[in-house]
């Protein structure tokens, strides 16, 4: 019987389908172009742009209810970034293996919680204002106004790169 001839059969296509999502890893270029054209999409057909800080401001503004925020309408941005853990949580359903070391954050911290969380949550408030300070997260410049080709997007995104590198060396020499 030739291959075409047999009947489709859903049930193993499901299979199929849940061990491609969910039991390999998926190719960094997969994930990136399903981003990209995430967001090209969401330029092109709907006029909106993607990028976390915008979820945020959804956020705080259903929280404070403060007119300073820029919200949208449809908080469709607050379900994106709801979206992200809950779709990191998702991808790792059966792989319960991880733990809180942080790679080289355990050298800086000599391996202390209270000081891992207390290096985080300064991070994100520095992440937080250089966010505001450059009208938009890493993921909004550099993904989206990047390819529609901002000029103040490429050159946040060359700020965020140059400092990045920078920090790392400085951390890591200081380090090890």
């Amino acid at each position: 019987m030739h291959p075409s001839e047999h009947p489709f059969n859903f049930q193993m296509f499901l299979t199929h389908l849940r061990d491609l999502l969910f039991s390999q890893t998926w190719a960094w270029w997969a994930a990136g172009l399903g981003l990209g054209l995430t967001a090209v999409g969401l330029a092109w057909f709907m006029g909106k742009r993607l990028g976390v800080t915008g979820g945020f401001e959804d956020a705080c503004s259903l929280v404070t209810k403060d007119s300073a925020f820029n919200a949208s309408s449809s908080h469709w941005k607050l379900w994106f970034i709801l979206g992200l853990p809950l779709g990191g949580l998702l991808a790792n359903v059966g792989h319960w293996s991880w733990t809180w070391l942080y790679g080289q954050l355990d050298g800086i911290t000599f391996g202390s919680l209270f000081f891992k969380l207390l290096w985080l949550l300064v991070g994100g408030f520095l992440v937080g204002f250089g966010a505001r300070w450059a009208g938009g997260c890493t993921s909004g410049n550099t993904i989206l106004g990047v390819s529609l080709g901002s000029k103040m997007s490429i050159l946040a995104t060359l700020a965020f790169l140059v400092a990045g590198i920078l920090v790392t060396n400085i951390l890591y020499k200081a380090v090890f």
